[in-house]
């Protein structure tokens, strides 16, 4: 959805069904993604800035609804365990993914959850493993409300700051997650390659 559709959308509706829609939103796109949150967001940003929402209701509900979208892949993942997932190796589920974000988790510890919200593609990934790896609830409540404070902060701070030059800054966003996802499938193939490699010397 383009930003002129959404906010087609929204600048119908009051307030507290905005706020509703964007937290809704904002789960959506963690449990599911690809979804146009973050950009739904923009969109809530930019009618705040016209005076037709508030920035802190604003904050709170997108802050909201992310977190629990990503407790709830945490508890999916701490409930069903790694086995449920090997049924699924395919796709969004690699196993191969997981093992490398477990490797993350030995390596970055708490760092890792608190950037998890802007690894584009695979910060849902994140939250599964954490929860397959038996993170504490507090750890994994506590870092990753960080993290989307940090990157919803961010947005709107943005928009905020660019106002009607807001088409710069969903392009930026879109690079942003684009270059990302590439940059990720980049070092994924180059770590298979490695390992293949390695997996062949020792044969």
């Amino acid at each position: 959805m383009a930003f002129e559709e959404i906010l087609q959308y929204l600048v119908a509706k009051q307030a507290v069904t905005i706020y509703i829609i964007l937290a809704i939103s904002a789960y959506i796109e963690n449990v599911f993604p690809p979804w146009p949150s973050d950009t739904m967001l923009l969109v809530g940003a930019f009618l705040a800035g016209r005076g037709e929402l508030e920035y802190i209701p604003l904050y709170i509900s997108v802050i909201i609804g992310g977190l629990a979208g990503a407790m709830t892949l945490y508890y999916l993942g701490n409930k069903k365990g790694r086995s449920f997932f090997e049924k699924y190796d395919k796709y969004y589920f690699k196993i191969e993914n997981m093992q490398k974000i477990e490797r993350w988790f030995e390596k970055w510890g708490n760092l890792l959850l608190i950037v998890s919200r802007f690894l584009a593609g695979i910060r849902s990934l994140v939250a599964i493993t954490a929860g397959i790896g038996n993170v504490s609830v507090s750890r994994m409540t506590f870092f990753s409300l960080i993290s989307f404070c940090l990157w919803y902060a961010i947005l709107i701070g943005g928009m905020y700051l660019l106002k009607s030059n807001w088409q710069k800054l969903v392009g930026v966003i879109k690079s942003y997650n684009i270059i990302f996802i590439l940059a990720s499938a980049l070092a994924a193939t180059v770590w298979l390659v490695i390992i293949y490699k390695r997996s062949g010397i020792k044969k």
